[in-house]
């Protein structure tokens, strides 16, 4: 029969519904005249073929797949979730700034690198102060000037 796989889930869907409600639950098989099985909570018409079926839904304590869904659960877990969210930006945080150390510490003072930029410095402020024939101009002389301090500012200090 086809019907079986069809009736089988209809009855476990009916059982899971019920398992929040009561912990006794009386269910009700039935077969209409046109030979469709129907599951339901409250007898059969007199015209269906009807068995009475019982389900216990309630969930015990002890058993090892039983889920706890109670607020103070609920509140628990998320307090959990925050605190390991909390945890994790920490450690993030941590991480960054060893690698900002780090990458600190590789930038030291570099004679060689200090005179090079500092001679850009004077030779793109001289630029700047020559003046410009557009903004174009004008605007690329300070920004290349300004890359140049930002150098030195990283190799000479």
């Amino acid at each position: 029969m086809h019907h079986a796989p069809r009736n089988a889930l209809r009855l476990l869907g009916i059982a899971l519904l019920l398992a929040g409600t009561a912990a006794q639950a009386e269910l009700y098989k039935c077969r209409g005249s046109n030979g469709h099985t129907t599951y339901q909570q409250t007898a059969c018409e007199a015209s269906d073929q009807s068995a009475g079926l019982s389900v216990d839904t309630q969930i015990s304590k002890d058993a090892p797949s039983a889920e706890d869904y109670s607020v103070g659960k609920q509140v628990e877990s998320m307090r959990d979730a925050r605190t390991r969210r909390a945890q994790a930006r920490e450690q993030a945080r941590r991480a960054e700034e060893t690698e900002r150390t780090r990458h600190a510490d590789t930038h030291r003072f570099d004679a060689a690198k200090c005179a090079k930029h500092r001679s850009e410095v004077a030779k793109w402020h001289q630029k700047v102060l020559n003046g410009y024939r557009t903004r174009s101009e004008k605007d690329f002389n300070q920004n290349k000037l300004a890359y140049h301090q930002a150098l030195v500012e990283r190799y000479c200090e």
